[in-house]
């Protein structure tokens, strides 16, 4: 086992003659109780030096500045402790980046959308709605696809709740992510000018005994006949249309996304 050697910065002046002073006082437990917390341990020796220099910067007043330069306690220095998530200021008082989203009732969908997300999601309409069910929800979507099944069940707990919800589509927004942009409430769907929106058929695999197949097969065709005709609503097309359309990958602009009915608006930027 290969060993690692400690090399402890040499101690100033001032230092040394504090400790004369008071061990030959016999009071030893006084000069390490006015040691920087994280000094006691070897372990964070480096952790000590940068934090003795850095102690009468601003950024210093809530803890200790470690190597990296993040500010942590020394209790969380001592335990290892890994530094606690940004927050922002509210006017009631700090929050985390999350509930400072939920509290302006935004709700992001930036992932593949498989059944984690989707509880989380729901979760996160359900909550909201519960809070005020008057003021609207705003979805930031951002998603090239997922699980048909917990789309559609974000897409029931949308059509369910009282609140509208506002679809806003950035990025790239695909697939199952395509339908969860056009399922927001009517004239209140919007789009990033440079946003990229795709439509398709549904994709499936299946395995096993011919009889497994068959019924896979079959379970995939009722769910692309259930998104066409979904599309078909939301957007006024016809469903012969929608049908063409979806028969492979067919991608929009945001302009020709709001002409083809996926969306009602765009939002500005500078290009």
């Amino acid at each position: 086992m290969a060993c690692c050697s400690l090399q402890l910065a040499a101690p100033s002046a001032a230092w040394k003659g504090q400790a004369q002073s008071l061990t030959a006082a016999g009071d030893k437990s006084s000069f390490f109780g006015r040691l920087p917390a994280v000094a006691r341990s070897p372990l964070v020796a480096d952790a000590t030096l940068a934090a003795s220099r850095a102690a009468a910067s601003p950024r210093a007043s809530s803890g200790l500045i470690g190597v990296s330069g993040d500010v942590v306690s020394p209790r969380a220095a001592r335990q290892k402790i890994p530094p606690m998530q940004p927050v922002v200021l509210t006017p009631s008082g700090p929050a985390d980046l999350m509930s400072a989203f939920l509290r302006n009732r935004i709700i992001f969908v930036g992932a593949p959308i498989n059944q984690q997300m989707a509880q989380r999601v729901i979760q996160q309409l359900l909550a909201l709605a519960a809070v005020d069910d008057r003021q609207d929800i705003k979805m930031y979507i951002n998603c090239p696809g997922g699980s048909t099944y917990s789309v559609l069940a974000i897409y029931d707990c949308m059509a369910w709740i009282k609140p509208d919800v506002q679809t806003v589509a950035f990025g790239m927004t695909a697939s199952q992510g395509a339908l969860l942009l056009a399922a927001g409430a009517k004239g209140k769907r919007l789009a990033m000018p440079n946003s990229r929106i795709m439509i398709h058929q549904p994709q499936g695999g299946c395995g096993g005994t011919s009889e497994d197949v068959r019924r896979q097969v079959n379970e995939v065709m009722a769910s692309r006949d259930k998104l066409d005709k979904m599309f078909s609503a939301f957007t006024g097309q016809p469903l012969e249309l929608i049908q063409k359309y979806t028969e492979r990958d067919r991608f929009f602009s945001a302009a020709e996304a709001m002409e083809f009915g996926l969306i009602d608006g765009l939002l500005e930027t500078e290009y």
